[in-house]
């Protein structure tokens, strides 16, 4: 048995940026710590969780706080010691899911604000869904600084639903961050749909969220270990 904590994780919203959250855990541990045999890895267990839609708004509160009641046990009872969800807008409800658990959370908003805070910027272009901007969620964390988002920000939107489609429109989004978005110094990718689109895009202005979350539970599973 190795000695790093068993990872759970709400995932699902969406599939396939789940997915990439998995494969980056992989990776920082083949790279960081030259994982490769089986028993090298984590536990983690990802339950894929079909909320109703919380791109645009939140219409279905009440539901959606009861299926992430019911996934928050269904981890806690299978032996998971730390929780985490690869999506922005579920961070409305993070202290709810706080309250559901003594078992430690890891924001995706948070673990992304305290990156941004590392670079001291006056602003900030945030690139997300709709509901994470107009709740606040990053503005919750980054005090002074300015949280601006695109003055068109119905074409983001339609990015990150063709992503959900599958159809990957990675050439437009990188178009429109060369071109339409090249006045900002830090842009962040604060929806993990659009994470999927620029996994292979370098650009140091860039703050990817997926990338900080997937990051920070890594830290946990190690730094914060079981005694062997």
């Amino acid at each position: 048995m190795n000695n790093y904590k068993k990872i759970g994780i709400i995932g699902g919203m969406g599939p396939e940026s789940t997915a990439l959250l998995y494969q980056q855990v992989v990776r920082s541990f083949q790279d960081g710590f030259g994982a490769y045999k089986d028993q090298d890895f984590p536990e983690m267990l990802i339950h894929n969780l079909p909320i109703p839609d919380i791109t645009v708004d939140i219409k279905h509160e009440e539901d959606v706080r009861k299926m992430l009641s019911r996934s928050v046990h269904f981890l806690e009872q299978s032996g998971s010691e730390l929780i985490a969800f690869p999506c922005n807008s579920l961070n409305y409800f993070v202290d709810y899911l706080s309250s559901q658990t003594d078992i430690p959370l890891v924001s995706i908003v948070e673990e992304t604000c305290n990156t941004i805070r590392q670079r001291n910027p006056s602003e900030i272009l945030l690139l997300s869904t709709p509901t994470t901007f107009e709740k606040g969620l990053y503005q919750r964390y980054l005090g002074d600084t300015r949280v601006i988002r695109p003055q068109d920000y119905t074409k983001i939107l339609d990015i990150i639903i063709q992503t959900l489609k599958g159809e990957h429109p990675s050439e437009e989004f990188s178009e429109m961050l060369e071109k339409e978005y090249s006045s900002y110094d830090n842009i962040v990718i604060g929806c993990t749909d659009l994470s999927i689109l620029v996994q292979n895009y370098q650009d140091e202005r860039l703050i990817d969220s997926l990338t900080c979350l997937s990051q920070s539970i890594v830290q946990n599973s190690v730094l914060e270990s079981k005694d062997k």
